[in-house]
């Protein structure tokens, strides 16, 4: 039996499948992999990809920003604070967007706040990238 995955953010449904034989997710702690059959389980996400594989084995790849990830009867639903599909960006502005950022982590060092929009937008330009 397949995994549903649900993925959600404030503003939005991002993401449903209902096919997915692997969910892997970067937590706070590490990476973790979920497949059908696994233990009830929460996490809190960190900053990194959001890994779906169907399937057939077609992989789809996000990009997540904090919230949590819960497992339950072969159902996975990630709250994301922000999460974003590859559809979805425009890789020359997030080539821009990343630019910019280096260049005021360089002038204003110290800002938790800026390295976790460098951080956000590394990762948005790696995805689009694939």
């Amino acid at each position: 039996m397949p995994l549903t995955v649900q993925v959600v953010t404030p503003e939005r449904e991002v993401e449903v499948s209902d096919d997915a034989e692997l969910v892997i997710a970067r937590g706070t702690e590490g990476e973790v992999g979920v497949m059908p059959g696994h233990a009830p389980l929460l996490i809190s996400l960190g900053i990194g990809p959001l890994t779906i594989v169907h399937q057939g084995g077609r992989r789809e790849v996000l990009a997540i920003d904090g919230g949590f990830l819960q497992v339950s009867r072969d159902q996975v639903i990630v709250l994301a604070e922000y999460a974003v599909i590859p559809s979805e960006i425009d890789a020359s502005a997030a080539a821009g967007r990343l630019d910019e950022l280096k260049r005021r982590a360089a002038a204003e060092a110290g800002s938790d706040d800026l390295k976790r929009q460098l951080a956000r937008a590394e990762l948005v330009h790696e995805i689009a990238r694939m």
